[in-house]
């Protein structure tokens, strides 16, 4: 039985490498190209420290299309380029997967467009491990009672946008239920501006970009005499793999635009 054939695109990336490794021992999925602005003529499995897989990489994502016919295309390039990969996708009739993050409302406003003109499914999610799916769960939850909430991201340097999608999501998670807080002392002041974090509906959130981390989120909550800290640690790129395969496995069967690993769940 043929399984489902799927293009990598930032695929020399060290998130394109780790996850088309690890789609690649999924026995119903099947890597047919890999993409990406920086080419190389080596085999794209050895890149990827696995079996050759009898291809290498290749810039022409529309092309790629046009000759493999995938079902679809997962994306993990950069937020310059995203809207780019996903009409390119779209406007030929491919669903796309997307872990690239950065996008504004009118970004999604207009993706949604696509969908509708060319009836065709994107999905997107500012994280694909399950683990910190679960976390912005809890904390949507822990807020009805702790209203009170910072949130501290730390990730690689090599990360472009700050604050991360898992945290601005993880925000508008909470303010469904949470009203607008001002917190802290009303006569505070920041001796180095920033110092206090960015301000989304009254909390407050900080980014940390350091070699060495991957992934890591902390959502604090403080009450009168209590501290509650919920954290998610992603240890290697391994821990996205799942998540990836469950939105290749399941986009055909989704319409328009479909944002967040936990409508999947």
């Amino acid at each position: 039985m043929a399984g489902i054939k799927v293009i990598m695109n930032g695929a020399m990336g060290k998130m394109g490498r780790a996850v088309s490794a690890g789609l690649c021992n999924e026995g119903d999925i099947e890597l047919v190209a890999a993409i990406d602005v920086k080419t190389s003529e080596t085999d794209y499995g050895f890149l990827c420290g696995i079996e050759p897989l009898g291809f290498s990489v290749s810039s022409d994502l529309a092309a790629a299309i046009k000759q493999h016919k995938p079902d679809v295309i997962v994306d993990f390039t950069n937020p310059q380029a995203i809207m780019a990969n996903i009409y390119n996708a779209v406007s030929l009739r491919v669903p796309i997967v997307v872990g690239t993050t950065g996008f504004t409302p009118a970004d999604l406003t207009k993706i949604k467009g696509w969908c509708n003109e060319y009836d065709t499914a994107v999905f997107v999610a500012p994280n694909f491990a399950l683990g910190a799916v679960l976390l912005m769960r809890f904390s949507k939850e822990a807020a009805r009672y702790l209203p009170n909430v910072e949130i501290i991201e730390r990730h690689h340097d090599q990360k472009l946008d700050a604050p991360s999608g898992t945290a601005v999501t993880t925000m508008e998670m909470i303010s469904e239920v949470r009203e607008v807080l001002s917190q802290g002392n009303a006569q505070e002041f920041e001796r180095i501006n920033g110092s206090r974090g960015g301000d989304y509906q009254g909390m407050r959130v900080h980014s940390v970009r350091l070699p060495g981390y991957v992934a890591t989120q902390e959502v604090i909550f403080g009450g009168v005499g209590q501290v509650l800290t919920l954290r998610h640690d992603a240890i290697s790129r391994e821990s996205y793999v799942q998540g990836v395969a469950l939105a290749v496995r399941k986009i055909s069967d989704l319409n328009g635009l479909v944002q967040g690993l936990e409508a999947l769940l």
